[in-house]
């Protein structure tokens, strides 16, 4: 009886060496921590690339926090399994360690029990992922292929390469999860039945605004209206593409804002794209009106304004600039001049110098613009016509009042 008391003297005395030596292990270690000035865990490339933001200081933080969880850890499970052992010397609580001992085994088992039973599910969702994988990858590996235009599908833009291996590979990761939920341990409980259904409500009363602004990506990207770089007007928005996703547009405007559009609000407006056209020979026509009194002929206003055209930067010689007559209005006659460029994405700085190129053309040739109106006061007895369209024999009347 009293050898049995002296192992279990030797056993407690066992218990603070244990601890002893431990904290000794720890202390070393984390002294080595404490030296580190480079990533240990992070310094492969790839996985550098996915964890850019631990740096040498907050992986050594990351490191320190590990060990001494680990020191917990270690020192909680010595004692679920060493004090068992400690109290089987005594008689007295012999028992009370026999039913400990239970309790820690009961749970061991457990998860023993229920590894050896998830082993053959557990294999089949390594074949899963293994198919899913190399699958993704020869996906990957064709839409590389059909971007580059090296292998070309009849009816299939090159553009759309990228978004629709994209949806695809949603597809294939939520299917061949489908596939491995029901070998997952736990899947069918009543507690993972309830948190999926939970998640499921919050993810639906979340994401009206989400899955709309998706739709409507997936049905620009196939509609091509635009591309990333191209100058367009989406409502009242003009600017050109930087980026395009599923969720939003984003538009550099002219004076360097960047404006984000939902796509959503993309598809309910309508588009206009000004470089879609602009690599064509004719290119974009751009116009401009200006307003010149019934008195000047119309000959010499047309060819002051194509002659203004062509001395503007940026705008083609061939095809040539032309006018239309808009419309004969109460004071003056519109005069809307069209001219064809390949740089629409300068429309702002084209019609700049288009406007001041027509103005200093029609003040050489001596015609006033009627804009703003000028007011006068007049009898009404004057033609105001051309001079060359005055009748010889025109005589003026006198000036009448009354009957």
């Amino acid at each position: 009886m009293v050898l049995k008391y002296v192992y279990f003297g030797f056993a407690v005395v066992g218990i603070f060496l244990f601890f002893f030596i431990l904290k000794k292990i720890f202390k070393r270690l984390q002294a080595k921590l404490d030296k580190l000035d480079r990533n240990v865990l992070f310094k492969n490339k790839e996985v550098a690339k996915l964890f850019k933001f631990i740096t040498p200081r907050r992986e050594k933080h990351i490191l320190k926090f590990a060990t001494r969880t680990l020191r917990i850890a270690i020192g909680i499970f010595f004692l679920i399994i060493y004090l068992p052992f400690v109290f089987s010397f005594i008689p007295e609580t012999k028992e009370i360690a026999d039913t400990v001992f239970e309790y820690v085994m009961q749970p061991v088992q457990f998860l023993i029990g229920g590894f050896l039973d998830f082993l053959p599910g557990f294999f089949f969702i390594l074949v899963i992922i293994f198919i899913t994988k190399y699958l993704l990858k020869f996906l990957k590996y064709l839409t590389g292929e059909l971007e580059r235009e090296a292998v070309r599908l009849d009816g299939f833009h090159a553009d759309w390469a990228k978004p629709t291996f994209n949806l695809v590979r949603i597809v294939i990761i939520a299917f061949a999860a489908i596939i491995c939920f029901p070998y997952i341990p736990g899947s069918g409980s009543d507690a993972f039945k309830g948190v999926s259904l939970f998640f499921g409500v919050l993810f639906s009363l979340g994401s009206t605004a989400a899955i709309s602004n998706i739709v409507a990506g997936v049905v620009i990207t196939y509609m091509r209206p635009f591309k990333v770089g191209d100058r367009v007007e989406i409502g009242n928005t003009v600017g050109d593409v930087t980026e395009r996703s599923l969720l939003v547009t984003r538009v550099k405007t002219i004076k360097n804002l960047d404006v984000t559009v939902p796509n959503s609000t993309i598809l309910g407006n309508h588009i206009i794209n000004f470089s879609k056209n602009a690599a064509e020979e004719v290119g974009v026509i751009l116009h401009t009106s200006v307003t010149i009194g019934y008195d000047v002929p119309s000959g010499e206003v047309i060819q002051a304004l194509v002659k203004g055209a062509k001395n503007t930067q940026m705008i083609l010689q061939k095809p040539e600039p032309f006018v239309l007559v808009k419309s004969l209005d109460d004071f003056y006659i519109n005069y809307e001049i069209n001219c064809h460029t390949k740089h629409p994405e300068k429309s702002a700085v084209i019609y700049s110098y288009l406007h001041e190129s027509i103005k200093n053309e029609l003040h050489n040739a001596g015609i006033e613009i009627l804009s703003p109106h000028y007011n006068a006061v007049r009898d009404g007895n004057d033609l105001t016509v051309p001079p060359e369209n005055v009748p010889k024999n025109y005589v003026k009347p006198g000036f009448k009042i009354g009957n």
